[in-house]
């Protein structure tokens, strides 16, 4: 096997913990910045943030800060494999100011430096039954996505260069907290809904009413059938995880119900799929399976080593922009060029 990946890690680190010491054979972790975790805490030398981008000991950047695009930039121009979590890029112009990082990161890196886009929770083994549920369904017909989560997180700053790459010069309140959200928690919803279900026909009725947000998805399921699915999502104060992914048969009811890890507090233990369908003298017979965080951080990880070591692929990346791209394109066609209460 070849020698282990030299890890440099930006962001939070809590889901991580302890899954590294176990993988050490893959990964060595040689410095970290996070202003909220000291080095006693995970065991890793602490370092800023141009340290680790400049440390030529450093190949792989493991960035978990929720603006990633300029240090992401910095880390491929310099050679250096870069993994972020979904989405890699939030705009057209950003996507092509990555993959000129890429082509300038060669001149360090004659094979070229990769980029690995993380969501710990379709890694996770009960994904994989979830997936088989799906496929023996006769038809799909209704979905709904929902992630209601508490506490919120932190506000995070927005590159202005972002906001205008996505809406031109119309930026308003809500289509910056829209934005946000797509970019820290939601991406991983629709990424999910995405690995799932495959890639929406069409989206309708975006609703902001910030810090929540909803709206429709039409599909065609695998069988040609039309469906429709909801999607609610929102932060709020309450410490709780209100998430899942439920996939409506005729008769049958599958669910994908996960509680990640949330900021803060690091709670949060398990993906859990349940399958609902009719049972004996008119009851429900319920079966479920179990996956632990860990599990899906630790098969995430693996993968990232996987694609490291393997062939170069940017197909992921696209497709999470194109799904980003028509829900923006619709709430603006929604909002219209006057101002209304959505817009």
């Amino acid at each position: 096997m070849s020698k282990p990946f030299r890890l440099g890690i930006l962001g939070n680190i809590q889901p991580y913990i302890q899954i590294l010491p176990s993988l050490r054979a893959y990964f060595n972790p040689i410095a970290i910045y996070n202003p909220d975790t000291t080095p006693a805490q995970c065991q890793i030398p602490s370092a800023s943030i141009e340290e680790i981008l400049k440390n030529p000991e450093i190949d792989l950047i493991l960035n978990l800060l929720p603006n990633h695009e300029t240090h992401t930039l910095t880390a491929l121009q310099s050679g250096k494999h870069v993994m972020v979590e979904v989405p890699l890029s939030m705009s057209i112009p950003s996507l092509r100011r990555m993959r000129d990082a890429i082509q300038k990161g060669k001149e360090h890196n004659p094979t070229g430096p990769k980029v690995f886009i993380g969501c710990a929770r379709h890694h996770a083994p009960a994904f994989q039954l979830f997936q088989s549920e799906l496929a023996a369904l006769d038809r799909i017909y209704y979905a709904r996505c929902r992630n209601i989560a508490g506490p919120s997180t932190p506000a995070f700053d927005l590159d202005s260069s972002t906001l205008v790459d996505i809406f031109g010069d119309d930026i308003t309140p809500d289509r910056i907290a829209l934005v946000r959200y797509l970019g820290t928690l939601g991406c991983h919803d629709l990424t999910v809904m995405r690995k799932a279900l495959g890639f929406p026909d069409a989206v309708s009725n975006v609703a902001i009413t910030n810090p929540f947000y909803s709206a429709v998805f039409h599909y065609t399921d695998g069988k040609g059938h039309p469906f429709t699915l909801l999607y609610e999502a929102g932060v709020d104060g309450v410490p709780r995880s209100d998430a899942h992914l439920m996939v409506y048969g005729a008769e049958k009811t599958v669910s994908l119900q996960y509680d990640f890890p949330r900021a803060g507090d690091g709670t949060g233990s398990f993906v859990t799929v349940v399958v609902e369908e009719g049972g004996d003298a008119g009851g429900v017979k319920r079966t479920e399976m179990v996956s632990s965080c860990e599990e899906a951080y630790e098969r995430e990880l693996m993968a990232l080593y996987e694609h490291l070591s393997g062939a170069e692929t940017g197909e992921e990346a696209v497709v999470d922009l194109r799904l980003l791209l028509m829900i923006f394109e619709h709430y603006n066609r929604q909002c219209g060029t006057n101002r209304t209460p959505l817009g």
